[in-house]
């Protein structure tokens, strides 16, 4: 079977949520059952070289589509006269909808496997059997940002808000299956409809990855991670060292607060300012760096989807205590594996108690660990990855 397979970006290295569940996806589909071309999108030459490298064993073929800047401001501009999404026509100007119907005519492929609605254009006449994996739902995402920012980008935000959920619609009439991550996210969008799948993430941290750590000693840390650039982690943090880290580190001067990830904005770097906060940015290898911490904070105010780093914070038997917002993609997990905190009273007890018992801690560590390794996998994930396409195939 021939699938062609569409991202916004490469999947390597996988520091986004869309590019790790495409790299595990196709690491991890069955040898020799399908023929898999990977279409990605890029910015410059820089992104395809790792790519390349990491991806040709699993992939019949790459190929890579130039995402300009003059053609992605051009197809901004178009909204003003299609009102079809902002981000939906930065990727779809009139040169890549070209290059994308000569990659498929020359493919002919069995399955077009879409990710994300930005990408919802490209082959969306194509007369075949099609999937998109929007992974979360952009219009929510929009709307709970919009309240959160100034009157400027609130009425963008919301605009766009308008214009997505009129466009997420419309892909699941376009797609004959749909795949989120999140069953919260259905539950709060407007997309009630019987093709629409949930399909949760997985984690490649298991106890054989953990054994390589073994001579790990654990520090007082309390640590965050995440991409540092995405404006739900950025808010969290910049909320929890204002309004919580201080009572913490009086109380605890030997703590240290980590936070970690990839692209951290100003608002982050001027953090490490604070007293006992240290912004490193992005690192190697984040599961040693969980290893080594006795706690993780989750404080998300805002989001939507699933959070991967409530996952491997947990995988990594780190204690942890996470928000409402931070755990809604992860829907069974309860109060026995992680510790629910939204107000800075909840998240300043929380802390207190793992900090002052190391029995309490370890029940933390062993129900986590145990609650991952038995319900998300990216094995699972990719056994409905194939239902949804050969579900596809008979629709």
């Amino acid at each position: 079977m021939k699938v062609l397979y569409v991202t916004t970006r490469p999947p390597y290295p996988p520091h986004r949520g869309d590019q790790l569940i495409a790299y595990e996806q196709i690491r991890n589909l069955p040898k020799g059952k399908y023929e898999l071309y990977l279409v990605s999108l890029v910015r410059n030459e820089n992104e395809k070289k790792e790519a390349l490298n990491q991806l040709q064993p699993y992939c019949k073929k790459i190929i890579f589509v130039r995402l300009g800047k003059i053609g992605s401001i051009l197809g901004l501009i178009k909204t003003l006269f299609n009102w079809k999404p902002l981000q939906v026509n930065m990727y779809s100007n009139k040169g890549i909808r070209k290059q994308m119907t000569e990659i498929y005519d020359m493919i002919t492929p069995d399955i077009v496997h879409i990710q994300t609605v930005r990408l919802g254009e490209l082959l969306r006449k194509k007369n075949t059997s099609k999937v998109m994996d929007m992974i979360d739902i952009l219009s929510l995402n929009m709307e709970r940002r919009a309240l959160k920012e100034n009157i400027i980008l609130k009425g963008i935000l919301k605009l766009e808000a308008v214009l997505l959920k009129k466009y997420e619609k419309k892909m699941t009439n376009d797609y004959q299956v749909v795949s989120l991550v999140s069953q919260n996210d259905l539950i709060h969008s407007h997309l009630k409809y019987a093709n629409t799948i949930i399909n949760p993430n997985g984690t490649y941290i298991n106890n054989e990855y953990i054994e390589k750590y073994n001579n790990i000693v654990k520090e007082d840390i309390v640590i965050f991670h995440g991409n540092m650039s995405y404006f739900p982690n950025v808010e969290a943090m910049v909320y929890f060292v204002n309004e919580i880290w201080p009572d913490i580190s009086r109380q605890f001067p030997k703590y240290k607060l980590y936070i970690v990830g990839k692209d951290p904005v100003d608002k982050i770097l001027r953090l490490s300012a604070v007293k006992n906060v240290h912004v490193t940015g992005f690192v190697d290898d984040i599961c040693e760096l969980l290893l080594k911490a006795k706690i993780g904070i989750y404080p998300l105010r805002s989001g939507t989807g699933m959070q991967n780093k409530i996952l491997e914070a947990l995988a990594c038997g780190l204690p942890t205590i996470a928000s409402n917002f931070a755990l809604q993609g992860v829907p069974d997990v309860t109060s026995e594996e992680v510790i629910r905190a939204n107000e800075k009273e909840e998240y300043i007890k929380a802390i207190e108690l793992l900090i002052n018992d190391e029995n309490i801690r370890e029940k933390y560590k062993e129900n986590g660990q145990g609650f991952v390794f038995s319900n998300y996998s990216w094995e699972s994930n990719v056994e409905t990855l194939m239902s949804m396409w050969e579900r596809a195939l008979k629709t």
